[in-house]
């Protein structure tokens, strides 16, 4: 036997007897204790299965709610549609019916304006024909101001004025030629005769005819 095989037998006898006393050493475990069981979860068993009995049982319930819950919501679909329609077609339909014939906004006292033309008569037959011009036009624009207030500002001119949305185009235009007259004699210095007073005198003739005033907006 070889040195070498001889120093490998002796080392396995050592081998041998050390793991022969470690077996005998009673403070070494070499077996392993069982392992212990799961805990048993009957409660959570328990819990589900009561959980699907409930379900179960209410389920009839669960379907009737669900096909209302259906329900509903096709009937808030439909009655948005047709509030759309509604909204868009028919009412439009009644509010156009509504806006074509709507009540003039200003329409002069025939009274009153009768009155006027007395009194400027009387001022052009005195030959005051600035004094009676400056009266048609002031009160034109005090008609206009009583039945709408705030319409009319005192930095307006008189062309301003007949520009304005209330007056229709007969009356507009009646007002223009009134308000044209006053401005060539208050900034053209030109004088006011009898021609110029009979046009502004049929202008606001014109201008308080009721006919005038009908297509007011």
């Amino acid at each position: 036997m070889s040195a070498s095989a001889l120093v490998i037998a002796q080392n396995a006898d050592r081998f041998d007897e050390a793991f022969r006393a470690m077996k005998r050493d009673e403070k070494l475990q070499f077996e392993l204790p069982p392992a212990p069981e799961p805990p048993k979860l009957d409660w959570l068993e328990k819990f589900f299965q009561g959980l699907a009995a409930f379900i179960e049982l209410i389920l009839p319930v669960l379907k009737i709610i669900f096909y209302v819950g259906i329900g509903a919501i096709i009937a808030l679909i439909l009655y948005a549609i047709a509030k759309v329609i509604y909204e868009t077609r028919f009412k439009r339909e009644a509010k156009d019916i509504t806006e074509e014939a709507p009540p003039p906004l200003y329409v002069p006292d025939q009274d009153q304006a009768r009155i006027l033309l007395e009194d400027v008569d009387a001022l052009a037959a005195d030959g005051r024909f600035e004094e009676a011009v400056h009266e048609l036009l002031f009160r034109s624009i005090q008609d206009i101001d009583i039945r709408r207030p705030n319409t009319i500002r005192r930095s307006l001119t008189s062309r301003e004025i007949a520009a304005l949305e209330i007056l229709t185009p007969e009356t507009r235009l009646a007002f223009s030629k009134i308000g044209g007259v006053v401005e060539r004699s208050y900034f053209g210095g030109k004088t006011i005769g009898r021609t110029e007073f009979d046009i502004c005198r049929d202008a606001y003739a014109q201008f308080a005819q009721r006919s005038a005033w009908k297509q007011a907006a």
